[in-house]
């Protein structure tokens, strides 16, 4: 006859087995964790695979490009004018203007940018400093300029700006923007791709965050000097 269990005996054998109830919850509650995770990275994974096949995520760069100079452009004061203007030209193919530069080297020192669709269709946006006296500023010689190329195989380019026409009346999406006193309200860019052409832009709309004073170029430091 086998030796009754004491209290004692049973109370251990009890606890070890909750014990072990709980470990291997725990156990499986990381377990599940970590399942969980690949999940989400392989998810992540085939995301990334999909942006990249359909070309968004270079979409995604161009826009994020042209949004963070575009926000920052400065009323530059031209000085070559006998009514006050500011450096920012635009029309539906071609848009002018001035901002900092995208990095951190020379935070002061603002640059050109021009962008534009080249005849093979891509979407450059050229560079270059303020303090660059041999370049055409304003023309079409891009002669000293840095190009970097945003999309390539593009079908069009189209550039509108929000804002009251020169002529005076209501605001509305007008095709040129040129030797005004101030920038528009609202800068529309449209990129579109040839038919079969997975990629998609969405309408990119900017509205740059400038102050109502211009600013003269400092010639030393090639920033803002001085504002009226």
């Amino acid at each position: 006859m086998r030796p009754h269990a004491s209290p004692v005996n049973r109370a251990n054998a009890s606890g070890f087995t909750l014990i072990e109830l709980l470990v291997g919850l725990a156990l499986m509650g990381m377990a599940a964790s970590m399942l969980l995770a690949v999940l989400r990275m392989a998810g992540l994974i085939a995301l990334h695979e999909r942006m990249r096949a359909s070309g968004l995520d270079e979409v995604i760069a161009a826009q994020r490009t042209l949004r963070i100079g575009i926000e920052r452009l400065r009323p530059v004061a031209r000085l070559d004018t006998a009514r006050p203007v500011i450096e920012f030209r635009g029309n539906e193919a071609m848009l002018n203007y001035i901002a900092p530069p995208p990095d951190r080297h020379a935070p002061q020192a603002l640059q050109r940018f021009r962008l534009i669709r080249t005849a093979t269709g891509d979407l450059v946006l050229y560079a270059a400093s303020t303090r660059k006296s041999r370049i055409d500023p304003r023309g079409y010689d891009l002669t000293g300029w840095t190009p970097t190329t945003l999309l390539r195989d593009t079908a069009s380019l189209s550039i509108s700006y929000r804002g009251v026409p020169i002529t005076g009346g209501e605001r509305a999406w007008l095709n040129r923007w040129w030797d005004r006193t101030s920038p528009p309200e609202l800068i529309r860019i449209r990129v579109e791709f040839a038919a079969g052409d997975r990629r998609q832009w969405p309408d990119l709309l900017i509205r740059p965050h400038v102050a109502t004073t211009t600013c003269f170029v400092d010639q030393v430091t090639g920033g803002c000097g001085a504002e009226q």
